[in-house]
């Protein structure tokens, strides 16, 4: 299947490049002469898309007019009232002040899922075709340059061999493909692997536990925003909570696990059961009921971290090309920015008959004299100042970002986050207890699986592989505790007992809400993320 411009993911990012560019050609009398192509792993455009959110609309009135809402784009709320918390295991102390980081007035409250949904909309009626259910498995990379990607076989087996039904997947080439897969991008990652494209500073992230709530009425107002942080993370763990109030009965609220704090007992989702025992979110939800949940990593490394975000046959964008500004907790608005740059730069170069590499390098141009690069210049070294606890981080931080993003050494250095984990003490194997889920406030692992609604045929093979399956119930075992029954959100990895004597690591993969903790954590970096042929995967659609 040939196609001009090929892109790969339906998110923010791409889904604003493609208007951008369909638009482009439209105006220039063009319409029509180009193929221009979107492919979405999930079965749906929104299903895999998972966020708070809070979005500055600085992006969307940039790219796609002044008139967005009008337009229909679906918003929530209007922030109208915020408070940052400190949090104790029995209070929240509100700050006398709101962090210039954090201050979201003007800003909007969105269920992301449904944006993109609206974005497909317009999309399609410009003449881009939308395929949806359609995994692409790698990228095709000839020497150092990309010529398209290869979808996913379908009809294996669960033992990889060629089923009744068996399909080669498709070859898609395009003269031009555009990565906007979002956080941990599968292709992106062998993209960036096979060319050596990493930036100076490894990526970290952190995993995002998200719930949506239908509470009673009068304990919150529509479009207020709530942030903490500090307990349950212990000081040395980056990362907080989130709580918008989507209408005065529906709050988004969340918590945000950093994958970098060493101590392989940690449990993002774990940590969000705890914090909402918390007196003041245990307070707001009493009595609700939870309608959906999820869980996703976010890209916290910012502007070190970033991939090369151009070459011969491809680009870059959005939380792939890590974008998002950790400092502002927000990276909708430089999605979708970077989408109108990728666009206008494709259509100069599709309109010229040009979209060589020198033509691609426009994109990094362009987002550099763009607002991206003042936001993420700015935050440059945010994530690294709390490599040394969050109380001196907040500290370095803030002084940072007064004095325009650094005080003394420029550029921080940051580890991976498979790279921190420290190996456990002796015999000091799961330390951390977990607490019994009351079944109404708090909820098991396979609850959350069921919140967001993932669902895999199992009648295919595992799209999570483990190169070296011995590690686990060896190595480690004894060094790190199989940490992956722990920082799974899903309980994906359960170490089981062998008749006769031993334990193995099976692998329940139709658990799996695709977050990606497992690729990003697991220590020996032997566990690979992959795409399953089904399309399968988690329904965030209105989370």
């Amino acid at each position: 299947m040939p196609a001009d411009v090929l892109f790969v993911g339906a998110g923010p990012a791409n889904l604003t490049a493609a208007y951008t560019l369909a638009k482009r050609l439209k105006d220039a009398g063009r319409e029509g002469e180009f193929t221009i192509m979107v492919i979405e792993k999930g079965k749906s455009v929104g299903d895999h898309i998972l966020s708070g959110a809070v979005m500055d609309p600085r992006g969307m009135d940039e790219a796609w007019g002044k008139d967005w809402r009008a337009r229909g784009c679906p918003v929530e709320a209007d922030v109208v009232e915020e408070k940052v918390f400190n949090f104790t295991a029995s209070d929240a102390k509100p700050l006398p002040f709101i962090p210039p980081t954090l201050d979201n007035h003007g800003n909007v409250i969105v269920a992301l899922s449904k944006v993109v949904g609206w974005m497909k909309t317009e999309v399609e009626q410009l003449g881009v075709m939308v395929a949806e259910g359609q995994p692409a498995a790698e990228p095709v990379i000839h020497g150092a340059v990309v010529t398209g990607v290869h979808l996913v076989d379908t009809g294996r087996n669960p033992d990889g061999t060629e089923g009744d039904g068996f399909a080669p997947g498709a070859a898609i080439d395009a003269k031009v493909t555009v990565f906007g897969e979002g956080s941990r991008g599968s292709c992106t990652k062998i993209l960036v692997d096979r060319l050596g494209l990493s930036g100076p500073n490894p990526q970290v992230y952190g995993t995002g536990v998200k719930e949506l709530w239908e509470i009673p009425k009068g304990r919150i107002k529509k479009g207020t925003v709530w942030h903490s942080a500090g307990w349950p993370l212990p000081d040395s763990i980056y990362g907080g909570s989130w709580c918008y109030a989507q209408s005065d009965t529906c709050v988004s609220i969340g918590f945000v696990t950093a994958l970098d704090g060493g101590d392989p007992e940690t449990d993002p989702y774990e940590m969000m059961q705890r914090w909402k025992r918390h007196p003041l979110i245990s307070g707001l939800i009493e009595g609700g009921t939870l309608v959906k949940g999820g869980t996703k990593t976010i890209p916290e490394g910012g502007w070190w971290s970033r991939p090369q975000s151009h070459g011969e046959g491809f680009l870059i964008l959005g939380d792939s090309g890590s974008l998002t500004n950790i400092a502002r907790l927000k990276g909708i608005h430089t999605a979708v920015k970077s989408g109108q740059l990728a666009g206008d730069v494709l259509a100069d170069g599709l309109l010229k008959g040009d979209l060589s590499g020198k033509v691609l390098a426009n994109y990094e141009k362009k987002l550099r004299a763009s607002f991206i690069y003042e936001e993420l210049w700015q935050a440059r070294n945010w994530r690294q100042a709390f490599t040394k606890g969050f109380t001196l981080g907040s500290i370095h931080a803030g002084a940072m970002w007064v004095l325009g993003g650094k005080i003394f050494t420029d550029r921080l250095p940051i580890h991976g986050d498979a790279a921190s984990m420290k190996k456990k003490a002796g015999d000091d194997h799961h330390a951390h207890h977990a607490q019994k889920p009351d079944g109404k406030t708090t909820f098991d692992k396979l609850t959350g699986v069921y919140q967001a609604g993932s669902v895999h045929d199992e009648h295919q093979p595992s799209h999570l592989k483990i190169a070296d399956t011995s590690l686990c119930a060896g190595k480690c075992a004894s060094e790190y505790g199989n940490p992956c029954e722990r920082f799974c959100p899903a309980s994906v990895y359960e170490m089981v007992d062998v008749p006769g004597g031993g334990r193995k690591m099976q692998i329940n993969f139709s658990n799996c809400v695709h977050c990606k903790t497992c690729d990003i954590l697991d220590p020996y970096q032997v566990i690979t993320w992959t795409v399953p042929q089904d399309a399968g995967g988690p329904k965030y659609l209105g989370l």
